[in-house]
């Protein structure tokens, strides 16, 4: 017959699942609501972001318009032509701004940030200061042609075009006063806009949240609660009935222990002594009496369990502990060594059992035993490599330490001879220069002037020179490829080996400590073939697959035996250059493979994944 299925199971799971259903429900409605209105309020805000440049460009335009008026009354009869150059240039500043900021509120201006949206109010309005905004910049522009022509053009021919500008320019500022309103009066409305949208947002969230709580949260909770009172129940008759099979189990137990006591084979644990219910014992197994040193047998005769045992302290308080247990019907159990010959000591798993008489009284003790030295070496043997491992570990990070403080310092000492030995000499040279010339003697100064033109180069291109070596602002600016290229073009000055640089593909950007650590590491690469290879040329190599970046540094000198490096982590001996090498490896999750035979020169092959971790 099947079991049929449970109804309240049923009912339960039908509860949890309406439940699940309508709050994820809720959370769709919120998380709806949610973006819709920042959709709504970002493109309010949008529109909005240039209003109050509009709002300022055309308050302006009045400004504008009255400083042309302005500008024009400064035109008199009697002027020399610099006055009249000053007045023109004044003029034809303020009429150029005035007219691109015109056009660019009527059509729009990117360099003044002006969107030409305009609503159909404000074209109309733009529209009615048509008349006089053409008038004045027609006027306005005929003065600045007569008087770009010629500055002296008498006055009786620009007073005409004076008066027309400033019969114009009182209807334009009307004009722009009415646009400037209606600018002010379209962003008040957005702002309204945006403040109801705000305010129906809230609403509707409020709304679901007061919904979510009637009709999910709180009948949840009251279900919850009861289900936890049913758990706690059920729990406090679970720890009931857990205890009671607890201690079924450890009578259980107990009984299996004293069977197995008894038909122990005696192989497996096997028999060692047999004693009285006092410790002494009555009988040795043959199998371990050449395990047990013969001095620890007493003068007298007597052998007591104690003296085959060795570490255990106290032989009295060991025996009387011994016999306190087995006394009260238990056997005694633990893990000891046997006092065995030239010092040897095979661990045993000792049990001490109890014999009793037919009267109930312990007659004798056997004392069984398992060999267990191969597990107890084992462990010893584990604890040792764990231990000498740890310790490996220390020593390789102090010496990274060590590592990390020696090229510090050396950078700093190799930094301090640049500047010192280089740019140090040349300025002092730089300032004696100076110092030894002589004003009065033209010729020679300016021969002095020419070297100390040359010495100022020569101190830019050391001054380059050691910022390089520290950092390449190239690598930051222009990316892995561009500095690699910088660097060996700089390299190859300084050296007579010829080096060539190939680049293959496009090479993707990556991150800025990933570049830096690469270029550093084929860098090292470099610098290692030029002072060790004895290489009459250097190939460097820059690809790009799909997965991985990969740098190739060749070179066709003497090599060395590669299988040197096999301890590079812990033998200072390998070279601190190269133990860089593989550090900054590991930190961008990239491979090092350092190919070399002796006589047949050698390759450094860096391959790095173009999607790395992200490193700290």
């Amino acid at each position: 017959m099947l079991p049929q299925p449970d109804p309240s199971a049923t009912i339960q799971r039908s509860r949890f699942s309406r439940l699940g259903t309508l709050y994820v429900l809720a959370l769709s409605v919120i998380a709806t609501v949610a973006i819709t209105g920042q959709a709504l309020i970002q493109s309010h805000l949008q529109a909005q972001r240039s209003d109050s440049r509009v709002v300022n460009v055309a308050g302006k335009q009045r400004m504008l318009s009255q400083k042309i008026t302005k500008t024009l009354l400064y035109l008199e009869p009697l002027q020399s032509a610099g006055e009249r150059q000053t007045i023109v240039t004044d003029l034809g500043a303020a009429f150029h701004l005035w007219h691109t900021s015109q056009q660019g509120l009527q059509y729009g201006n990117d360099s003044l940030h002006l969107p030409g949206r305009n609503s159909a109010a404000i074209v109309n309005l733009f529209h009615d200061a048509a008349v006089p905004y053409a008038t004045m910049g027609e006027h306005t522009s005929r003065i600045l042609q007569l008087l770009q022509q010629d500055p002296l053009t008498p006055y009786d021919s620009l007073r005409g075009a004076i008066v027309a500008v400033r019969g114009a320019e009182g209807a334009f500022l009307q004009g722009m006063e009415r646009i400037v309103a209606q600018y002010e009066a379209e962003a008040n409305d957005k702002i309204e806009s945006l403040s109801r949208i705000e305010y129906i947002i809230l609403g509707i969230v409020i709304g679901t949240i007061l919904l979510e709580f009637a009709f999910i949260f709180r009948p949840t909770t009251v279900y919850v609660s009861n289900t936890l009172h049913q758990l706690m129940t059920s729990e406090k008759n679970a720890r009931k009935l857990s205890k009671e099979i607890g201690e079924l189990y450890a009578s259980l137990e107990k009984s299996y222990e004293q069977l197995s006591v008894v038909n122990q084979p005696p192989e497996s644990p096997r028999l060692l002594a047999r004693a009285d219910r006092g410790g002494n014992v009555l009988f040795l197994a043959d199998a371990f009496v050449g395990q047990v040193v013969a001095d620890a047998v007493p003068s007298d005769g007597d052998l007591r369990l104690s003296d085959l045992f060795a570490g255990i302290g106290e032989p009295g308080d060991w025996m009387d502990a011994v016999i306190d247990t087995v006394s009260e019907g238990n056997s005694w159990q633990g893990e000891l060594t046997l006092a065995g010959p030239d010092g040897t000591t095979p661990w045993m798993d000792v049990t001490i059992t109890p014999v009793y008489e037919q009267a109930g009284q312990v007659s004798e003790l056997l004392v069984l035993a398992t060999d267990i030295t191969l597990r107890k070496e084992a462990e010893h043997g584990m604890k040792q490599k764990n231990k000498a491992e740890i310790e490996r570990k220390i020593n390789q990070q102090k010496f990274r330490s060590v590592l990390i403080l020696e090229g510090q310092e050396e950078e700093r000492k190799r930094l301090a001879m640049d500047i010192h030995d280089g740019i140090g000499q040349m300025l002092t040279s730089l300032n004696f220069q100076i110092s030894s010339i002589d004003v009065g003697d033209t010729v020679k100064a300016e021969k002095k002037i020419i070297e100390i033109d040359h010495l100022v180069k020569d101190v830019i291109k050391e001054v380059r020179r050691v910022t390089f070596n520290l950092k390449p602002t190239v690598l930051g600016d222009y990316g892995l490829q561009a500095a690699l290229n910088v660097f060996i073009q700089e390299i190859a000055k300084l050296t007579a080996m010829k080096l060539t640089y190939k680049s293959e593909g496009t090479i993707e950007r990556l991150p800025e400590n990933v570049e830096n650590n690469i270029f550093r590491i084929t860098q090292e690469a470099i610098n290692n073939a030029i002072k060790y290879s004895a290489s009459p040329q250097v190939d460097v190599t820059l690809s790009q697959t799909d997965s991985d970046l990969v740098v190739s540094v060749r070179d066709f000198g003497k090599g060395f035996d590669a299988r040197s490096l096999k301890d590079r982590n812990i033998d200072i001996g390998s070279g601190r250059g190269l133990f860089n090498m593989y550090e900054r490896t590991e930190y961008i999750h990239g491979r090092l493979e350092i190919r070399s035979e002796p006589g047949h020169g050698t390759t450094v092959f860096l391959t790095v994944p173009l999607r790395v971790k992200t490193l700290s």
